[in-house]
This record gives structure tokens, C-alpha cells and sequence, in this order.
């Protein structure tokens, strides 16, 4: 009878044990709540149910004072939500923080995390100039978002569709020699039109381009593909990624990142009007990519190509 009763009691211990350590658990994630009830903030790798993020208004600081309030992960936070890069943080009058930092960017998107007219499509991108940012979506699912820089009023940044066409590590201007425009890539090659990393000063200030962070550019850099032309250069073989640019920035409005604490609907994409531009684009996606799939299966020799635009700088 000892012996049959032996596991029982075993079995008990663990189920204390347990419950003591389930005990242990909350009051340790209750005092990590109260030891940082002055700001609001908690830091989590990952949660089983997502909280609803509420959003304030705080004083600026450098991006140093950043991370020491809110560690790496929620000063990157603060910068994507607020459409500006560590070195011009501190030049803004205010921030927008939110009360939950969550390791994950993509829980803090203004896009919608699912978009079913692109789920037949690998890739794309979209940028919003209305919210200053853009998305990346694999098969309809968001992959990646981050804020951007388009064109300033004298130089805007045309909408439409385009694709990503040749890159580069590093170009130079053609419009200044002194700007170096790092993870380059092209989307109007006669225009010069294009997505890298440059200054985000919190609103538009390029001159047609598509600005965006270092991260995100090099992200951008090795995930979307590059066109395929003939040896001249004279036609296109291939299209690159598609990339679809649309709305308009309201200069005369507050910025809409700015309403994310009073009226949170009015900083993020409207559905409907994303579904409505991607309807005008989607049957030329779908059928440049099954054109590239269908070329690129007979295995052409793209290198020389693909290398010769590589080297070239256009305005």
C-alpha cells in the first residue's frame, strides 16, 4: 500500500510546487508593473494576449535619454512612430510613446496586418505618403513596416506603381554630390526616383525619393528583388517587386501620428482606400510575376546584367 500511495504524494508535491511557482510568477510581474508605474511601461518578449496600446505625449529627449527610459527596443518604437531618425529626435517638441513596449514593430503598424487582394502575391511594397510609412507584405501577410520621408511640396514624390529596379550599396546624388544615398534602390530609372536611407526629420523633406531608416533600407536592400534587362539596357526582361505609392500628405493637417493619443483611427491606413488602389494595380502584379517566374525558371544568365545597372548612377 506504501508503495501504490508514493506517487500519489508525489504527484501532490508537483502540483504545489507548481501552484507556489504560478503564485511567484504573478507577484513578480505585479511588482515589475509597479516599479515602473510612473511611466506606464512594461517591456515583454512576447505575451499570449495582446493589450490594447494606449499612446501619450511626452517632452522630447535625445535618443541616448530613449534608452535609458525605455530600452533599445521601445526607443526604436518611439522613432518608427514618430516618422524621425536618433539624430533629429531631440529637434521635435514632443513624442508619441505608448503605454506597452512589445518586441515586435509589426504589433504597432498603422497597416492592416492582413490584406486577402494580395494573398496570391510573394511580395510587395506600399507606401502611404498620407501617414509618412511603408509596408512589406509576403502572400497578403504583413511582414514589415517603418516610417518614411517622401517629397517635400517643390519636389514630390510621384504616386503610382513602380518595382524595384537595380540597387546599390551606396550612390551618389546627382542632385548633390555630397549626399551619399546609402542601401539604394531604384524605382524610376529616368527620374531617379528610389528607396534609401537618408535623414527622417519627421515629416517630408525629400526630393522624390523615399527616405527611409538605416535598418529598414538595408532590410529593403536584400528582401525586394532587382529587375532583369537586356544587355543595352534597352528592356525590361523581368520586373522587380512591385511597389505601390499612393494618397497625399496634408501639410495644413496635424501629423497623423501626432492623433494617435485623442483619435487613434485617423493615424491608421484606411482598408478600404488601400483595397481601392491595390485594385487598379493587381492584375499587372499578378501578371509580371508570373511573366518573371515563367523567365527566370529557363534559367538565364541575369549576372552580367544585373551587375552592369548595378555600377551605373542615375539622376
Amino acid at each position: 500500500m506504501l508503495i501504490r500511495f508514493i506517487p500519489w504524494m508525489f504527484l501532490l508535491l508537483i502540483t504545489f510546487s507548481s501552484c507556489t511557482d504560478q503564485q511567484k510568477t504573478k507577484q513578480k510581474i505585479k511588482i515589475d508593473s509597479l516599479s515602473v508605474s510612473d511611466t506606464s511601461f512594461f517591456i515583454r518578449d512576447s505575451l499570449q494576449q495582446l493589450p490594447q496600446i494606449k499612446y501619450r505625449l511626452i517632452k522630447s529627449k535625445s535618443y541616448k535619454s530613449l534608452i535609458s527610459e525605455f530600452d533599445t527596443t521601445g526607443a526604436n518604437i518611439i522613432l518608427a512612430l514618430n516618422r524621425v531618425d536618433k539624430n533629429r529626435v531631440r529637434n521635435l517638441d514632443s513624442l508619441v510613446v505608448p503605454d506597452t513596449i512589445i518586441n515586435d514593430l509589426n504589433l504597432y503598424s498603422p497597416f492592416p496586418q492582413h490584406i486577402g487582394l494580395l494573398e496570391k502575391v510573394k511580395k510587395i511594397l506600399i507606401v502611404s505618403q498620407t501617414i509618412q510609412a511603408f509596408a512589406a507584405y509576403e502572400f497578403g501577410t504583413l511582414v514589415k513596416w517603418g516610417p518614411t520621408s517622401t517629397g517635400k511640396k517643390s519636389t514630390p514624390t510621384m504616386n503610382g506603381l513602380f518595382a524595384t529596379n537595380w540597387k546599390s550599396k551606396k550612390t551618389i546624388s546627382t542632385d548633390n554630390s555630397d549626399w551619399i544615398l546609402k542601401w539604394y534602390f531604384n524605382l524610376d530609372n529616368f527620374n531617379g526616383v528610389s528607396l534609401h536611407e537618408y535623414d527622417l526629420p519627421g515629416f517630408p523633406a525629400s526630393h522624390a525619393c523615399v527616405r527611409l531608416l538605416e535598418n529598414d533600407a538595408d532590410w529593403v536592400y536584400h528582401w525586394a528583388d532587382q529587375w532583369v534587362v537586356t544587355a543595352d539596357g534597352e528592356k525590361i526582361i523581368v520586373y522587380g517587386t512591385p511597389v505601390i505609392i499612393y494618397g497625399k500628405y496634408d501639410y495644413k493637417a496635424r501629423k497623423p501620428w501626432r492623433l494617435l493619443p485623442t483619435e487613434p483611427g485617423k493615424a491608421m491606413i484606411n482598408k478600404i482606400e488601400l483595397e481601392s488602389e491595390i485594385q487598379k494595380h493587381i492584375l499587372t502584379i499578378i501578371t509580371r510575376q508570373e511573366d518573371r517566374e515563367k523567365i527566370l525558371a529557363v534559367n538565364i544568365d541575369t549576372s552580367q546584367t544585373e551587375k552592369e545597372f548595378n555600377e551605373r548612377s542615375f539622376k
